[in-house]
């Protein structure tokens, strides 16, 4: 089975998760960081591979070490005596294993060129990879060329960039997707964290632009989507995260998104995307277009936004209801309504979104019946977009409650209501964690069971010390020392609790089981919190 891979950012570093394991991926280098690690950098084409043994290159299931020899072109840094090398490297190897862990790995096609950054091996004439865990930019230290002619300059952005725009008018679809990916990694945004900063992204966008309208399809929807800068309206992967970066409420475990990003692609070339979705290209690049329009919010949009509304074609009204997001008020809120009635899911899932995008409250009954709708992706889209807005708002926790019995979604509702108002859900908190309740139809974020618990515990931490010693908040102690344990902290920090509330027989009791269930030393953090028991307030 082949592996599937997300990511999460955690300090600077990438934890990459793949179906059987999950590990720390350093951030990308640029290019000036890459010539720094390495001790040449040469252009050459590739004549053969084969696999080779190398006690540098680790075992790692599903990668083997292999050995490409390369007719050197051009030397970019440093020095090199014969006009053929041998670069050692990790390559897929299938047959070796299911793969846990991606390495820096690279594949070289026979008579291909390219540019590689290489470190100095043990043996003469013998080079290998400048590092063996791969970075974010999983394929950092090699560049497909576009032909074998020597090097056009010594500057390294000036080679890549050379080589990347003749690549993007390569008649050969794949050459120009390369240069796609490439040139869109390479000029990040800074709200992303994936690629670098080599080039400048309005450069980039200009440069791939006119391929917005080639009739190859894979072709044009990529390009749109560079140009469309990465808007949250661009996917509905991404709109879990908008949601949470624009909602009123704290949505537990969910990554927020920068709420000040530019779609300045969409600014500059908003005239060719409309015209893209008026015109004659297929479906799915026509509503392409309409989501890169994302944040762009020209009230020129509004007269090309009302004709989309009612296209024949689903996925052109599921793009222009996201792209009402941008034009609230009280026309949108009426077609918006309207089209939470659509007979294609997937526009009420549009509908959804679009309602939890521009926050409008006024809405929530709209959202309330697509709770109800048949499809569950419709159903799920709003409790996403409920869950974006504060149960402050009565409409909003008058949905919440009526829905607090939707085993879809109620663990889910009951924590949105219970972080505003605890004292009046703690017996339903305290079964939440208890029965470790989980929603059926669930987007992700943190487990909800574990969200209870920390509310729960919240309030308990509130209450007079006196109440908790004579016993009135026994039935819900017992429920969070039932709660998710997810090491060493919850333990602690409850041990800890009892002893600031003088609770000193509970504390001991619940010490000895504690370390009865731990499969650690547990103990070891209880006689820490014994040296000061204020150290610890969750």
């Amino acid at each position: 089975m082949k592996a599937l891979f997300g990511f999460l950012i955690v300090s600077g570093w990438f934890a990459f998760a793949s179906v059987t394991s999950a590990y720390l991926v350093d951030s990308s280098n640029n290019l000036e960081q890459l010539a720094g690690e390495a001790d040449i950098i040469f252009k050459a084409t590739a004549v053969s591979s084969e696999r080779v043994e190398d006690e540098w290159f680790k075992p790692c299931p599903g990668f083997g070490a292999v050995e490409t020899r390369f007719k050197v072109i051009s030397v970019i840094k440093g020095a090199l005596q014969t006009k053929t090398l041998r670069f050692r490297h990790y390559d897929e190897v299938p047959q070796d294993g299911v793969m846990t862990r991606v390495p820096q790995s690279y594949h070289f096609e026979k008579f291909r060129t390219y540019v590689v950054f290489a470190k100095t091996a043990d043996e003469p004439g013998v080079f290998r990879q400048l590092w063996s865990n791969h970075k974010s930019k999983k394929d950092q230290g090699s560049l497909m060329c576009a032909n074998d002619q020597p090097a056009a300059s010594e500057n390294l952005k000036e080679i890549f960039w050379t080589e990347l725009i003749a690549l993007l008018a390569s008649p050969a679809s794949n050459n120009t997707i390369y240069a796609i990916r490439q040139l869109d990694e390479m000029s990040d945004l800074p709200y992303r964290f994936v690629g670098t900063k080599d080039f400048d992204r309005s450069e980039v966008i200009k440069a791939i632009s006119p391929l917005m309208t080639r009739d190859d399809e894979e072709i044009a929807n990529k390009a749109i989507t560079v140009v469309g800068s990465r808007n949250p309206y661009l996917s509905d992967d991404f709109a879990k995260y908008w949601l949470a970066t624009v909602g009123s409420a704290e949505v537990s475990g969910i990554a927020k998104m920068d709420s000040k990003i530019k779609n300045f692609g969409g600014e500059f070339f908003w005239e060719e995307l409309c015209s893209i979705a008026d015109g004659k290209a297929p479906v799915a690049t026509r509503a392409l277009a309409i989501r890169s329009l994302g944040l762009v919010r020209k009230p020129s949009l509004l007269d090309p936004l009302s004709r989309w509304v009612g296209d024949a074609e689903p996925s052109v009204r599921a793009a222009a209801a996201l792209l009402l997001a941008d034009f609230p008020g009280e026309d949108t809120r009426v077609r918006l309504t309207q089209m939470g009635t659509d007979s294609v899911p997937e526009v009420r899932r549009s509908v959804a979104y679009a309602i939890g995008f521009m926050q409008s409250s006024q809405l929530a009954n709209t959202l309330g019946v697509l709770l109800k709708d048949s499809d569950a992706r419709v159903r799920r889209a709003a409790s996403q977009s409920l869950l974006s807005f504060s149960p402050k708002l009565e409409s909003i926790a008058k949905v919440f409650r009526r829905n607090l019995g939707n085993d879809e979604f109620s663990p889910l509702f009951l924590n949105a209501l219970a972080v505003e108002y605890p004292g009046a859900y703690v017996e339903s908190l305290a079964q939440a964690i208890e029965q470790k309740a989980e929603p059926r139809n669930w987007a992700g974020g943190q487990i909800p069971a574990f969200t209870s618990f920390n509310i729960l515990f919240k309030y308990l931490q509130s209450q007079p010390a006196e109440a908790m010693r004579a016993g009135k908040f026994d039935r819900f102690l017992d429920a969070i020392e039932d709660g998710y344990v997810t090491g060493s902290s919850e333990p602690r920090d409850i041990y800890a609790f009892y002893l600031q509330r003088g609770m000193t027989e509970r504390a001991k009791i619940y010490r000895e089981s504690a370390k009865k269930a731990a499969s650690f030393d547990i103990d070891y953090f209880f006689k820490m919190v014994d040296q000061n028991p204020e150290n610890y307030t969750r």
